[in-house]
């Protein structure tokens, strides 16, 4: 919403209330696909062990299915009440999350530079959201503040946690090199 409340033009309710709802459900439908692929490796991990897939909480077909749905919801939302715009970001959001930064974690310390993409795309997508679907300077501004903050989140978390990450796998830049 950040991105929504700085854009230029004049603020409205209804597309700030569908934004919301737009981005809420994408990002759930992300988290969901990453989850339901990533349920062998979060059992592994003490960070990740409790999360509703991990612990046979919820079936996986259940949350493969809420996936589709709330991406479904969340980028037709974005299309239909807000701007095609904001609805691509959502899209690109949940691809970018789910099948390219998921898939790289057991690959390449580069999962980082496409987690921190998927990162800086929500207030860009605000931005565009309020501006019509014009993405200005401010856009990027924003958009490449959240993805530089993205690298000390992330890696103070990956060195606090590598035990954990080596374990199950994911190739971490706090990690030694996996040659």
């Amino acid at each position: 919403m950040a991105g929504y409340a700085v854009a230029p033009g004049a603020a409205q309710v209804a597309p700030l209330l569908w934004t919301a709802a737009g981005t809420a459900l994408c990002a759930g439908s992300a988290n969901a696909f990453n989850q339901w692929i990533e349920v062998p490796y979060d059992a592994q991990m003490s960070r990740t062990r409790n999360r509703p897939l991990a612990r046979h909480a919820v079936a996986p077909g259940h949350a493969l299915g809420f996936g589709v749905a709330a991406g479904t919801l969340g980028v037709g939302a974005l299309y239909v009440f807000v701007n095609p715009v904001a609805a691509g970001l959502g899209a690109a959001n949940i691809l970018l999350y789910a099948g390219v930064y998921t898939a790289m974690k057991r690959l390449t310390i580069a999962n980082t530079w496409a987690g921190a993409l998927v990162g800086a795309i929500p207030p860009v997508l605000g931005w565009a959201a309020a501006s019509g679907g014009t993405l200005g300077p401010g856009a990027w501004i924003m958009g490449g503040v959240l993805f530089a903050w993205q690298f000390p989140h992330f890696n103070s978390l990956a060195h606090t946690l590598r035990a954990d990450y080596s374990k199950a796998g994911y190739r971490m830049m706090s990690q030694p090199s996996h040659s």
